[in-house]
């Protein structure tokens, strides 16, 4: 994909060059209609977000809804891993990576069991 040229229709840079007092012949930065990013146009405050974006289709993979199924997730594989340590399960555990925060408990020590058990019923409640 080429870059933005003011030849090929892209707004140019409105600010003066301290040294030669001439224009810049820059393009603006994306979303801005003032300035390049040399004289100070700020990409991560001038890009839509959320539904504003041109791209936003759905919402399914926003941040909230991934540290949402992250939690979730990390519920899940602590209510797993007690079911495990009660002989609850004969089976195999799931594959794959770890969601971020998930913590092993020691089920056997009866401190870390209840601090399984804790993190489950605090998360549900949370919601």
């Amino acid at each position: 994909m080429p870059l933005p040229s003011v030849l090929n229709g892209a707004l140019q840079c409105t600010k003066l060059c301290k040294r030669t007092g001439i224009r810049c012949k820059n393009p603006c930065a994306y979303g801005s209609k003032v300035a390049c990013k040399t004289h100070g146009s700020h990409k991560s405050r001038n890009v839509l977000r959320g539904t504003d974006h041109p791209r936003f289709s759905h919402g399914e993979r926003t941040k909230e809804v991934e540290t949402e199924h992250r939690r979730a997730s990390i519920t899940l594989l602590t209510l797993r891993d007690i079911g495990d340590y009660l002989n609850m399960f004969n089976g195999g555990h799931n594959s794959g990576r770890k969601p971020n925060g998930y913590r092993k408990y020691d089920m056997s020590d009866p401190e870390e069991l209840a601090l399984a058990i804790l993190a489950t019923v605090q998360d549900r409640q949370v919601k």
